[in-house]
């Protein structure tokens, strides 16, 4: 098992997905060539396929909680789905209720659940839309609570991650990252992004400058320690990551994945 698997199995963080940077076709080229179908997506979709795989009864309760459309049912809903595990469903109806509510918090909680889902799921066309629509709702956050740093993280890490489907350069959102980074040095979320970050552009001396800040400020921030412990593997430095490993272990309350970092420690270890 390598590390970014333990990151994902053990702390499921939204941080840990690849950049995707897909060339882009030069324009004499691109003039030429025949034009593609654009295959459309509609999330509606979506909706109904997972509607058709329901019983009766769960879909009387969603008839009955759409019919409703209060807070309360939408909330319901958005619960359901995530009980479900039908990701797509939550972030819709997520969205659904932030355009009632407009509150900055709303629209946050869905930017978050539909970058998540464009992150780890779909087609390139659904997260195009995925990407989109989370940074339109991260937006729309922002537009009611400008000085709120960490919905500007999440906005940062959407268009980074998102960059080829947005057509956004990457360093737009980096810089947004840096922003807040100036405003509160302190913030642990936005330098765990720009330690991730570090590492995927292959920067490991400001990623691991990172990693040590937010320990200094936390030094119970467990996912720090699994971050480095990536880090030292990916220079080969195993001791380190071992002992990164345990100190990760050490701040666990599930003994599940106390086993899975002894396991992977144990693979480790070969290697000195």
């Amino acid at each position: 098992m390598k590390t970014p698997q333990v990151i994902l199995i053990l702390v499921a963080i939204a941080i840990s997905a690849a950049l995707y940077l897909m060339p882009i076709a030069p324009i004499a080229e691109a003039a030429n060539a025949e034009a593609a179908p654009v295959e459309a997506y509609d999330i509606l979709a979506d909706i109904t396929e997972i509607k058709n795989g329901l019983d009766s009864g769960a879909l009387a309760n969603i008839a009955r909680w759409e019919t409703a459309s209060t807070t309360e049912n939408t909330d319901s809903i958005i619960a359901y789905y995530d009980l479900i595990r039908k990701p797509i469903g939550s972030s819709y109806y997520a969205q659904k209720r932030a355009e009632k509510s407009n509150t900055s918090e709303h629209w946050a909680e869905a930017g978050q659940r539909f970058l998540l889902n464009a992150k780890y799921m779909g087609s390139p066309v659904q997260k195009t839309v995925w990407f989109a629509e989370a940074r339109t709702c991260f937006e729309k956050a922002l537009e009611l609570d400008p000085e709120n740093l960490e919905v500007k993280v999440d906005l940062g890490v959407c268009l980074i991650e998102g960059s080829s489907f947005l057509g956004t350069p990457p360093m737009e959102g980096i810089g947004i990252l840096k922003s807040v980074e100036q405003k509160d040095p302190t913030n642990i979320k936005v330098l765990i992004n720009l330690g991730y970050f570090a590492i995927k552009s292959g920067q490991y001396d400001k990623a691991e400058e990172r990693f040590n800040q937010v320990i200094e400020i936390d030094p119970k921030y467990a996912e720090a320690y699994l971050y480095l412990a990536d880090l030292h593997e990916k220079q080969k430095k195993y001791p380190e990551a071992i002992s990164d490993l345990e100190k990760f272990k050490s701040l666990l309350e599930d003994p599940t994945k106390a086993v899975e970092v002894d396991e992977y420690i144990l693979e480790l270890s070969k290697n000195i």
